[in-house]
């Protein structure tokens, strides 16, 4: 693989600038079978994207010398070599292939069902409404997208499920996401089913997307972080060094445990309800965040600062109380003198 071919692809594998950085400098590289674990992975891929990327690393794998002494572990502790993880590559853009078809072409007897995940509302879609065919999806969702413009909000994505008029349980899913470059423009990425992706579950038990992939990462305990995919922030916590986090992973593979999902404890503040989630965000898909550039546009700064400090181990969850209801009451001091 060229240079700048590896460079190209490791910027889709690897979005996090801060990953591939700290990643360059303890010179960790990674193989092609890895790239495409991470590709598969990378949430912020549309689905065309995903898969011409892959197809460009199946003749880099059909490449490379199928050692039996070099390895590769899969979820299940079978072996492949890198031809048979090119042949799981082509197998998989061939299985979403099938369901973006079924997805997105109409057939007699067959519903779509459409929701919208609307920004600042964690995890919760709304309904708009089942349709006859997918060019009628289509117009709500444009109508849905101008409607929330004029209310000065955004949509973060749509979810939509196709399935047969009387079998709702035998469905295919996908997930529309503003593009890039045209965030007005909404760009399918994500593919679920209940039935053609558990065929390909069943024959492809040890799928590439179940490879393990060691990903060093720079974010520390304390550290205020942003997933990019959909700009979530949070405190990571528990991680004191990279063995740690290394030493988390291997034990998880002994196990025979799913390795590919591990990602970066942290404390997620919900709103102003002084709500946590505990996230696991995936590190190629976060961003260290400096508070001193945005705690002024971002409601739930000023409570991550004191979080920080406290898992840092300077102060404690008194203090952290104590901030967060100061800033609670300058909030409604400075309502109250806007209002009445």
């Amino acid at each position: 693989m060229t240079q700048e071919k590896y460079n190209r692809l490791i910027q889709a594998a690897v979005p996090s600038k801060d990953v591939r950085e700290y990643c360059e400098k303890i010179g960790r590289t990674f193989a092609p079978y890895e790239l495409a674990t991470l590709i598969c992975q990378n949430t912020l891929l549309g689905y065309s994207q995903k898969d011409a990327l892959l197809a460009e690393l199946v003749p880099e794998l059909r490449a490379e010398p199928d050692s039996k002494a070099k390895t590769i572990n899969g979820v299940y502790k079978n072996h492949y070599s890198n031809s048979e993880v090119a042949d799981e590559i082509e197998a998989y853009i061939d299985m979403e292939k099938k369901m973006k078809d079924y997805l997105l072409n109409d057939f007699p007897g067959y519903v779509y069902e459409l929701e919208y995940e609307e920004i600042g509302s964690y995890r919760d879609f709304y309904n708009c409404g089942v349709f006859s065919s997918i060019n009628m999806v289509y117009e709500t969702m444009e109508k849905e997208i101008q409607d929330f413009k004029e209310l000065n909000a955004e949509i973060l994505s749509f979810r939509l499920r196709k399935y047969k008029l009387d079998d709702r349980e035998n469905y295919v899913n996908g997930k529309f996401v503003p593009e890039k470059d045209n965030p007005d423009k909404f760009g399918l990425n994500y593919l679920d089913s209940s039935f053609m992706g558990h065929e390909y579950c069943f024959n492809h038990r040890d799928g590439f997307d179940n490879l393990l992939v060691l990903i060093p990462h720079p974010f520390r305990n304390g550290d205020i972080i942003r997933r990019i995919d959909d700009g979530l922030m949070g405190v990571v916590c528990n991680i004191q060094n990279d063995e740690v986090f290394f030493e988390s992973l291997q034990v998880r593979e002994k196990r025979g445990g799913d390795i590919t999902d591990i990602g970066i404890p942290a404390d997620y503040l919900e709103d102003e309800t002084f709500t946590y989630e505990h996230l696991a965000f995936f590190p190629t898909l976060c961003e260290k965040v400096d508070v001193a550039t945005c705690k002024d546009s971002d409601p739930k700064i000023p409570l991550l600062e004191a979080c920080a400090t406290v898992m840092k181990g300077n102060g404690s969850f008194e203090y952290l109380f104590h901030e967060w209801n100061k800033y609670i009451d300058e909030r409604r001091m400075e309502y109250h003198r806007h209002h009445y």
